[in-house]
C-alpha cells in the first residue's frame, strides 16, 4: 500500500532549504575528501562522514548516503577514490580458437576452478558458448577431412 500522493500545497521555502542543504553537504564532503587525501587515508563513504563531523562547526557532519545522493559530491568522490567500479566486472571475454589450442591436459585443475569461480554468470556463459562453437567447428573440420580421406 505504498502510494505516493501529490501535494496540492506549494512550499517554495522547502526548496530553498533543500538547496542550502545540498550546498552544505557538498562543501563539507569536499573538505573531508581533501583532508583525507592530505593524510593519505582511504576515501570511503564512512571515512568522509566521520571526517565531516570533525570539520563541521555544528558537529553534525554528513551522512554516508549523502555522498551518493549529492550528484556533484559523488562525482568529486569518484575522481579521488580508488574504488573499483562495477563496470569493470562486465568486461567481455573474447576467447578465440588459439586459446583452446593451447590448453594442456596436465594443467592444475584447482587453479582453473578458482579462475572460473571469479567470473560472473555472463562471462561464464560467453566462455561456454565460445567453447561449444570451437568444438563444433573442430568436429565439422574432422568429419570433412575423414570424408575426403575415405574417397
Amino acid at each position: 500500500m505504498n502510494q505516493k500522493f501529490k501535494s496540492t500545497i506549494d512550499k517554495p521555502w522547502l526548496s530553498v532549504i533543500n538547496e542550502e542543504s545540498k550546498k552544505r553537504i557538498y562543501k563539507l564532503g569536499v573538505k573531508a575528501i581533501q583532508s583525507l587525501l592530505k593524510e593519505s587515508k582511504e576515501i570511503s563513504y564512512r571515512n568522509i562522514a566521520a571526517r565531516s563531523k570533525e570539520l563541521d562547526e555544528l558537529g553534525r557532519g554528513i551522512h554516508p548516503n549523502s555522498v551518493k545522493n549529492n550528484k556533484e559530491l559523488y562525482e568529486y568522490y569518484l575522481k579521488h577514490s580508488k574504488r573499483k567500479t562495477k563496470t569493470s566486472k562486465n568486461t567481455k571475454i573474447k576467447v578465440g580458437e588459439i586459446d583452446f589450442r593451447n590448453i594442456k591436459i596436465d594443467r592444475d585443475l584447482e587453479r582453473v576452478k578458482g579462475r572460473y569461480m571469479q567470473l560472473s554468470k555472463i562471462e561464464l556463459v560467453e566462455l561456454l558458448i565460445n567453447a561449444e562453437q570451437y568444438i563444433a567447428e573442430q568436429n565439422q573440420t574432422w568429419v570433412k577431412s575423414q570424408f575426403e580421406s575415405y574417397k
